[in-house]
């Protein structure tokens, strides 16, 4: 009984000495930077997932901005691309570009585009300084851009909602199409 007593009295302060370390370095946040490239590795490894054939998306590219578009995209453009888009018969159109101010010609025509579909979803941003909304959306057809990223400048999370600088609760673009 004495040896056993012994036994797990000089096993208990390495153990509590050692784990008191671990969790004092954890909370210190000395090991995020391991964590992170731990994370980051264990991602680029996974199998790559198929992409969904009900999801298309379109992107303005650089190539784009410089022969076509130019840069803004002017709010007729945007316009046209939007009605394009909608003989497709889509279930929803998100618009990741901020549009809280008329850009170029055609605002006119984007607005009537937005007012009249009430299946395309725009952006706004809520952290400060925040980014208004397109004036023509509802709320229930807007959500916000805003991410977390962390100390290493990488983007690893999102937000799926927050309030905003008034207190009230949105949600994030990601949602607002995914619930769509």
């Amino acid at each position: 009984m004495n040896n056993w007593r012994q036994n797990w009295q000089a096993g208990l302060l390495p153990g509590l000495s050692i784990t008191g370390f671990v969790i004092l370095a954890r909370l210190l946040g000395l090991f995020q930077s391991i964590e992170w490239k731990a994370l980051d590795t264990a991602l680029q490894r996974r199998p790559a997932e198929t992409t969904d054939p009900r999801i298309t998306v379109v992107t303005l590219t650089e190539e784009d901005i410089q022969t076509t578009l130019g840069y803004p995209i002017t709010d007729q453009d945007l316009a046209t691309l939007i009605s394009e888009l909608q003989t497709y018969d889509p279930r929803v159109i998100g618009i990741d570009i901020f549009r809280d101010q008329p850009v170029g010609e055609g605002f006119a025509a984007l607005e009537a585009e937005l007012t009249s579909a009430n299946n395309v979803i725009g952006i706004e941003s809520i952290e400060a300084p925040s980014v208004s909304p397109p004036p023509m959306l509802p709320d229930s057809q807007i959500g916000f851009a805003d991410a977390i990223v962390d100390n290493d400048g990488r983007l690893r999370r999102s937000l799926l909602g927050n309030a905003d600088e008034n207190g009230n609760y949105r949600f994030s673009l990601t949602i607002q199409l995914a619930q769509a």
